[in-house]
């Protein structure tokens, strides 16, 4: 069971990055489901088998929430106050 979630944490990866890369070409209906992928695949992750799989799906995925999420959020907050 532990070894299919690291498995399952490395292909949400793989569909979380091809679902943020048609956010970049401007698709911006895509950007929830990234986020929500990378959130279930992080998770999933964290609890799986130690393989590289595992490694990969955890850093990628968390790649895409820092990407997708924290950086909007600090440069809107703290740099882009002003209209």
């Amino acid at each position: 069971m532990k070894k299919s979630l690291g498995t399952g944490s490395f292909i949400l990866f793989l569909i979380g990055l091809v679902f943020y890369f048609l956010t970049l070409l401007g698709k911006d209906t895509f950007l929830l489901p990234a986020v929500i992928i990378a959130v279930i695949g992080f998770v999933a992750g964290l609890f799986g088998e130690k393989t590289l799989q595992r490694k990969i799906g955890l850093f990628g995925n968390g790649l895409i929430l820092v990407v997708g999420l924290l950086l909007p959020f600090v440069v809107t907050t703290f740099f882009w106050n002003k209209p």
